[in-house]
């Protein structure tokens, strides 16, 4: 697993952490080149989770739960669009609140897996 429990180049923490059948993946900011729009960030974060989550042979199917910081309330629609046009259904448990996120980011989205045994 190319992401599972390497530490981060930005910070002290894994990308991800398995412990028995889950795998947590670490909030993924979608500050990528160009990326401006809360719908652009989404995309961007969201692909993260995926690779970690691919690195780890899972995929979106395996997500009990995602957890979403979002800047404000105001993001909301344009970020659940985003959101519904790549995390398919049956769509994952969900939280989502407004936080406070390191500067430029609209969105940080982390995401709870389990290993089918």
């Amino acid at each position: 697993m190319t992401y599972v429990n390497r530490k981060s180049s930005v910070g002290s923490f894994s990308y991800a952490r398995q412990v028995g059948p889950f795998v947590q993946v670490s909030g993924q900011l979608g500050l990528t080149d160009g990326a401006t729009t809360i719908g652009e960030q989404t995309t961007a974060s969201l692909r993260s989770v995926e690779a970690i989550l691919a690195s780890a042979g899972l995929g979106w199917s395996d997500v009990l739960t995602v957890r979403v910081h979002l800047t404000s309330d105001d993001l909301f629609d344009e970020f659940d669009a985003a959101y519904a046009a790549i995390v398919p259904e049956p769509f994952p448990a969900r939280v989502t609140v407004s936080s406070g996120l390191a500067p430029g980011a609209l969105v940080e989205i982390d995401a709870l897996a389990v290993i089918a045994q």
